[in-house]
C-alpha cells in the first residue's frame, strides 16, 4: 500500500545507506513512513466544526481518528495550504499568507526500539531544496519535537498533536492579544500570547465564538498540579539543529513548558547528503517533572513536527496522530525490544 506521495506506508529490512547517529542497529529495526505536512492555521476548534471540516463526524459521533481518513491524503492538503487555497468543508482560505517557497508535504521514515531501559527513536527525510524566503529561528535550520499521551489527554488519541493546537494561540488566526497582559503571562511564556495547551487544563473550550480556545479559561493551580500528577499532559522532547542549542524535555498542560524532564538522554541529528536524520534516546522511566513512564504492551498516542528552513512557531510540519507501542504488534509504531 502507497500513499499520495508515493511511498510504500510499511518499510521494512535494511534502511538507506545514511548511518545512524547513535543508539542501536538501525540496519535491523523495522521503519514505517508517514507524512508530514504542512496544517495552516487548522486548530483544535477547526477541525471539530462540521461548518469547518467535512471529516468532523467522523472524529465527533463514529471516534475515528483523524489518520483514518488523511493517512493517504495529508500531503494534498499540505499542497492545498501552501498555494493559498481553500480547504475544508466551507471552502474557506484557512492559510492567507503561505511562506513563500515552503512544501506541502514530505515523507518521514520513523524507526522505534528499545532495549528494555531506552527507548530509540530515528527520523529521516529529504531536505529542503531551497532557502528559507525568511529565517524565522535564525539559531536552528531543523527543529523536531516529539509528543507523547498516555491515554489520558482527550483529544490526542484522535487528533494526535491537534489536542494541544487552538485557534486563539500565538501566530493563529483568533490570538487572544489581551494574553500578554494575564497576570499569569510571563511564568507561562505568554509574551507573543498563549503557547500550546490541553483542554484538559481548561474550564471550557468555546469552538464558536472568537477567540475560539480557552486561554482565558484556566483552571486553579491546584486543579493543573493535580492533573499533572495524573499524567494529564502531552510529554515533549524535541531537538534542535542549532550550535550550542540544548535538547528539550518538558511537557504541555496549561502552556507549552520547555523544560522539567529528566528522561530525555539525548536527541542528536545533521544532515547527511541530502537527507537529515534526528534520533533521540529517552529512558522507558519517567523520572521528571512532566516525564511519562513508557510500559512494554501499553498503547500511547504519539505525533511529530518538524520545523525545516529555521521555520518557527505554527511554520512547520506535522504529522497526524498515531500509537506507540513497545512490543505491541497492534501500534502504529512497534518499538520491538533489540
Amino acid at each position: 500500500m502507497t500513499n499520495k506521495i508515493g511511498v510504500p506506508l510499511l518499510v521494512l529490512g535494511m534502511m538507506s545507506a545514511v548511518p545512524a547517529l547513535a543508539g542501536p542497529d538501525w540496519s535491523k529495526v523495522p521503519a514505517k513512513e508517514l507524512p508530514a505536512f504542512f496544517p495552516g492555521p487548522s486548530g483544535l476548534q477547526w477541525i471539530l466544526e462540521k461548518p469547518d471540516h467535512s471529516a468532523a463526524n467522523q472524529i465527533l459521533e463514529k471516534n475515528r481518528g483523524c489518520a483514518y481518513c488523511h493517512d493517504e491524503d495529508a500531503p494534498d492538503i499540505g499542497a492545498l495550504m501552501v498555494a493559498g487555497k481553500p480547504v475544508g468543508q466551507g471552502k474557506v482560505v484557512l492559510e492567507t499568507h503561505p511562506p513563500k517557497g515552503k512544501r506541502g508535504a514530505m515523507p518521514v521514515t520513523v524507526q522505534a526500539t528499545h532495549d528494555g531501559q531506552n527507548l530509540y527513536l530515528r527520523f529521516e527525510w529529504e531536505a529542503a531544496s531551497g532557502a528559507a524566503e525568511k529565517k524565522l529561528d535564525p539559531k536552528n535550520e531543523v527543529k523536531l519535537a516529539v509528543m507523547f499521551d498516555d491515554a489520558k489527554v482527550a483529544d490526542a488519541k484522535l487528533t494526535g498533536c491537534w489536542a494541544t493546537c487552538h485557534m486563539d494561540m500565538r501566530g493563529m488566526p483568533d490570538v487572544a492579544a489581551a494574553a500578554k497582559q494575564h497576570p499569569k503571562a510571563k511564568a507561562l511564556g505568554w509574551e507573543e500570547g498563549p503557547t500550546k495547551y490541553i483542554r484538559e487544563s481548561r474550564t471550557a473550550l468555546d469552538s464558536k465564538n472568537k477567540p475560539r480556545g480557552g486561554w482565558d479559561k484556566l483552571k486553579s493551580d491546584a486543579e493543573l498540579e493535580a492533573a499533572l500528577k495524573e499524567g494529564k499532559f502531552m510529554d515533549l522532547i524535541q531537538f534542535r539543529s542549532g550550535k550550542g542549542e540544548k535538547p528539550v524535555d518538558g511537557y504541555v498542560l496549561e502552556s507549552r513548558h520547555m523544560d522539567g524532564g529528566t528522561s530525555l538522554v539525548k536527541a542528536e541529528g545533521g544532515k547527511q547528503g541530502n537527507k537529515w536524520v534526528v534520533t533521540f534516546e529517552r529512558k522507558l522511566a519517567g523520572s521528571g517533572r512532566g516525564d511519562h513512564t513508557l510500559a512494554p504492551g501499553k498503547l500511547y498516542n504519539v505525533g511529530f513536527a518538524i520545523h525545516e528552513n529555521h521555520a518557527n512557531a505554527r511554520f512547520h510540519h506535522v504529522s497526524l496522530g498515531y500509537s506507540l507501542a513497545l512490543d505491541n504488534p497492534k501500534a502504529d509504531i512497534n518499538a520491538v525490544k533489540q
